[in-house]
């Protein structure tokens, strides 16, 4: 069911609704589950932004939903896979590519959960969002604190940004989720810029991750291949369009990883896990 409460939630029913909420620096995750099926993504083809949808057995998780016009697409995609209800919507930070989409998909599905990160966006989408979330009578959590929780037999991990202010206003306000299957491990950064890779990395504990949403649409910055090196992915998606594609810098410091990218400008890419081997489509 959607939650009843207002749209600005008392400080103590924030923390109180958190599962598993912990300190936002560094720690090792919860243990991971065994492994009793499958799990498996989507990362859409929405231009230069981010629409991704992931399954678990029984669950939904969608991180992210486009700019306005690519919300009728996330919420189709929704339906022809027989998904009428998202366990969690996380938006990883109100830039209009990210945000945008969210009224969409709220009109076409049941949405249990909203999380976001702590601060006020500025743009249009944002506001329409506002009026979305007010009208669909959902009360977004907004996350200071680390969070975990688990659906079926994936462990999910939530990162929140660590300042208050950064240079990089909304980029680096972006959430960090990892999600972990059997021996399988994976990565969405958002739009993280270079502050916000350096926390990613602390509040990770530096681990490798098998997969990698590479943040911003593949632009590159003095933290860009520290990032690569230190999380050391296997596969990377890009949220790429062909009027915006990835940085030839950001590609090759993938390729000195050994890393496969794909961007999604040449359509979805979808990740299936059965815990032990990843299988990458476009």
């Amino acid at each position: 069911m959607k939650f009843k409460a207002g749209m600005f939630l008392p400080a103590l029913l924030i923390l109180a609704v958190f599962l598993g909420a912990c300190s936002p620096k560094a720690e090792l995750p919860p243990e991971i589950p065994a492994v009793t099926g499958e799990f498996e993504f989507s990362v859409l083809k929405v231009g230069q932004a981010d629409a991704i949808i992931l399954k678990t057995q029984n669950h939904c998780v969608v991180i992210d939903c486009g700019e306005v016009e690519d919300g009728d697409e996330v919420a189709e995609h929704l339906n022809k896979n027989g998904i009428a209800d998202v366990d969690y919507l996380f938006i990883t930070h109100y830039d209009k590519d990210h945000v945008g989409g969210v009224p969409s998909v709220l009109d076409a599905v049941n949405v249990e959960r909203i999380y976001a990160p702590d601060y006020e966006g500025d743009c249009d989408e944002y506001f329409d969002y506002l009026d979305a979330l007010e009208g669909a009578d959902v009360s977004p959590v907004l996350l200071k604190e680390n969070m975990s929780f688990t659906l079926d037999d994936v462990l999910f991990c939530v990162y929140p940004p660590m300042r208050e202010a950064y240079a990089e206003d909304d980029n680096d306000f972006s959430l960090a989720i990892a999600a972990y299957h059997g021996e399988n491990s994976f990565l969405f950064t958002g739009d993280a810029e270079s502050d916000r890779l350096a926390e990613i990395l602390d509040q990770t504990n530096r681990a490798r991750f098998d997969f990698l949403k590479v943040p911003h649409h593949g632009r590159y910055n003095k933290n860009t291949k520290k990032f690569f090196e230190t999380v050391s992915p296997k596969y990377g998606v890009i949220c790429t369009s062909d009027k915006n594609p990835a940085k030839k810098k950001t590609l090759e410091a993938l390729e000195t990883v050994n890393c496969k990218a794909y961007e999604t400008r040449n359509g979805d890419v979808t990740v299936a896990s059965d815990g032990k081997t990843l299988t990458v489509e476009q």
